[in-house]
């Protein structure tokens, strides 16, 4: 188990600290912020604008703090669409972790985390969660997305994660028309995307970054 330390982003929304790493599980300059603009607005609005069949399936590498998951639930009960959402991670955050953050709607955040692993929870008539605690290098897509948030660490921390490997295995688990998206800009993986077929789309990044990647498949 990695030991962790909080802190508070610039948005004035919790990250954690990895000293092990020297890596944050957010940007530094607004965890809310980042979570909000690459994976809600690049990511999952622009899959409900595009393709209209339900449910809406996203696959999550890196569960982290649970924000992304908090925040994709709460638009999918203002949007109204029915969401499948599967979330992988290797190493979980404890019950006093993930009850310390400061994130809206803390009761959401603990039933996210409280989930019994390897199985689909329904939390709500439109949202429903299934954790997989496994190495993103063992882990097997359990059917087809429409969404992959890529939030593993940083290349340059973990670049095992960002491998040709792991790419093509998530762009063969993404229907046609699907989309990963990634905080991420570096050259090397934009260039393993359009290697493996994705279409890659440079956009202006989040809370101070240059840009970001939306990759698509066609």
């Amino acid at each position: 188990m990695m030991k962790r330390q909080f802190i508070i982003t610039d948005d004035g929304s919790h990250t954690l600290f990895v000293p092990e790493l020297n890596e944050t599980y957010h940007s530094t300059r607004g965890a809310m912020q980042e979570s909000l603009h690459v994976f809600l607005q690049a990511g999952f609005r622009c899959a409900i604008s595009y393709l209209a069949k339900q449910p809406i399936r996203v696959l999550e590498v890196g569960f982290g703090t649970g924000l992304n998951a908090l925040l994709t639930w709460q638009e999918a009960e203002y949007s109204g669409v029915s969401v499948y959402y599967e979330a992988v991670e290797k190493y979980p955050l404890d019950e006093k972790e993930a009850a310390a953050l400061n994130y809206p709607e803390q009761g959401k955040l603990v039933r996210l985390h409280g989930c019994q692993w390897e199985t689909p929870i329904a939390l709500s008539p439109c949202f429903t969660l299934c954790k997989r605690n496994v190495d993103l290098l063992e882990y097997v897509p359990m059917g087809y997305f429409e969404v992959i948030y890529f939030d593993a660490f940083a290349p340059d921390v973990q670049p095992e994660l960002w491998s040709k490997d792991v790419f093509h295995k998530l762009y063969e688990a993404l229907n046609p028309g699907g989309i990963l998206v990634t905080y991420s800009a570096k050259g090397m993986v934009k260039t393993v995307l359009r290697d493996i077929g994705f279409e890659v789309q440079r956009l202006a990044g989040a809370a101070g970054k240059r840009h970001m990647i939306r990759a698509v498949k066609r």
